[in-house]
This record gives C-alpha cells, sequence and structure tokens, in this order.
C-alpha cells in the first residue's frame, strides 16, 4: 500500500529511512526489533486524516542503514531526538511496539515537555523481556559468541516463518501473517541480526523503564498488550502498568507481539480515540488505567 513519500534522514553518517504523511499535529510510530515501518501502514493510513504522521525505521532495521555499532536503548533514544530536532518537532505523540515503546518512554523520560501522549504497544523492559521467550535468547547471548554469526547470518525462508509465528497470538496465526510481505521483509538481509545482538547485549539497561513512576505533569500514556503474547510477559506488563498508572490500558484477548497487524482496526482505534481524548482536555496526572 503506498501510502506516503519514502524518505532519509541523515544520522551520524548513516540513512535512516522514514515516512511521511498528512498535516496536522504530529504522530510518530516506532517499530519493534526485527521488523520495520511498514507493520504501521493501517495506523498511518488512518491516522494521516488529521495527523501528520512519521513511521521511521530503526537504524539496522528496514530500509535503514546498518552501522557498525550504535543498538543500544540510548542510542535509539538518541536517534529519535535528533530526528526530532532537525524535523523541528515538538509537542509529538509518540507510539511504539516493544523496543519502539521502550525509546518512547525514555525519550519522554528525559524530554517530557516535548511529548504530547504515549502509546506503549508490549513495552520492553527488563521484567517484561526476563518473563518472556525472549529471556532464552538473552541467556545464550551473553554466554556464547553470536556476534561474528549474526553479522553474517542470512536466515532461511523456514526460519523466518517460525520466527515470525512464534510473535502471533491466534488471530495473526489464522490470518497466516507469518507469510506477509511486510512481517517477512529485511529478515533474510545477511546481517540483520547484528541490530538484534547488540539489542539483547544492552537488555539491563530496560531495567530503568520498570523503575520509572510519571511524575505530576508527565504526557498521558495508553498501554496495549497482546495478552497471548509469547516474546514479551503480558502479565508482567500488567505490573508494569501499576507503577505506570497508564490513563488508558488495553489487553488484546487473541492477539500476541504484533497486535497492530494481528487486530489493526482495533489497535487504531484505541490509538485514534486516545489520542482524541488528550487534544481535547488537559489530563491530570495518571490515575489508573481504563
Amino acid at each position: 500500500m503506498d501510502i506516503s513519500e519514502h524518505q532519509v534522514f541523515e544520522y551520524r553518517g548513516r540513512a535512516v529511512a522514514f515516512e511521511r504523511a498528512g498535516t496536522g499535529t504530529p504522530v510518530v510510530f516506532l517499530h519493534n526489533a526485527g521488523t520495520q515501518r511498514h507493520i504501521w501502514d493501517d495506523q498511518i493510513a488512518a491516522l494521516r486524516r488529521e495527523h501528520e504522521v512519521f513511521a521511521l525505521d530503526l537504524p539496522g532495521y528496514g530500509d535503514s542503514e546498518q552501522p557498525a555499532d550504535g543498538y543500544r536503548l540510548a542510542d535509539y533514544v538518541a536517534m529519535l531526538d535528533a530526528f526530532l530536532e532537525t524535523h523541528r518537532r515538538t509537542d509529538v505523540a509518540l507510539v511504539g511496539n516493544c523496543l519502539g515503546s521502550a525509546t518512547s518512554l525514555s525519550y519522554a523520560m528525559g524530554r517530557s515537555e516535548r511529548v504530547r501522549a504515549l502509546v506503549l504497544i508490549n513495552p520492553l523492559t527488563a521484567k517484561t523481556v526476563s518473563s518472556g521467550q525472549s529471556a532464552g535468547l538473552a541467556w545464550a547471548d551473553a554466554r556464547l559468541p553470536l556476534a561474528p554469526l549474526a553479522r553474517r547470518l542470512a536466515l532461511p525462508g523456514p526460519a523466518v516463518s517460525l520466527i515470525i509465528a512464534s510473535q502471533l497470538g491466534a488471530r495473526g496465526r489464522r490470518q497466516r501473517l507469518y507469510n506477509s510481505p511486510r512481517l517477512r521483509a529485511h529478515w533474510s538481509d545477511r546481517g540483520r541480526l547484528r541490530a538484534l545482538d547488540g539489542l539483547v547485549q544492552d537488555f539491563p539497561a530496560f531495567a530503568a523503564l520498570d523503575a520509572f513512576t510519571p511524575p505530576p505533569g508527565f504526557p498521558p500514556i495508553c498501554t496495549l498488550w497482546g495478552k497471548q503474547n509469547r516474546i514479551l510477559s503480558a502479565r508482567a506488563g500488567a505490573e508494569l502498568n501499576r507503577t505506570l498508572r497508564p490513563h488508558t490500558a488495553v489487553e488484546l484477548a487473541d492477539c500476541g507481539h504484533l497486535p497492530m497487524m494481528e487486530d489493526p482496526d482495533r489497535v487504531t482505534s484505541v490509538i485514534t480515540d486516545f489520542l482524541a481524548a488528550t487534544s481535547r482536555v488537559a489530563m491530570p496526572e495518571a490515575a489508573g488505567g481504563s
């Protein structure tokens, strides 16, 4: 689906690919590790009617270049800061999934005055990852010399199908989304596992998100979890909600790690309703999910 214009942002000598569409208050979409900006195509098609929408390929993913390093959470936050500075965008709504959520929340923790609202889908934290399937990967990556293999390996098609299927809930599997070109894109590119290896090595840095309690005046938060998420723990996500105190908390019973594609209409509705609410009134200090 051709929904917007493909552009490039130069960051530390490397090209970061992004899409830009629509006009209005800005919304920035950040994908999870392993995917790319087009997982948000359905949401962008809807939000562009009332918002200026950006969707980025994080460095190492999608059409963005693969730097030799720079795959820590702090690196992604710095890239987002540079992107918004370059495009002179403040008062933005940030929408992320997994790594994209962690990047969004971390950015807002340091630049809350520049963020209007946060939509955190399956947020990656030390606790949500340690209770999910990725915990085993983190254990292995910390003990085995996987980095050289990650730089050279190109995954075969059947392995890509298994990886994607493991991220889906019952709804996504019924739709056979493991065959979706949007989800399969770039998984077979040589060296695409480098960014994942760097992310796993940096998992301890995500503990700061578990300890964060939003102060008064912090941007309103919406959390959304796929209850059948096997990559991160939705149960740990429910515990995280007690700390984050989101204005809106949604759980999709039959979705997994990729709800924006598994149930695009529902996810789009959650995002648009939340953003509409935050634009109508000044939100009070977060007081529990709804």
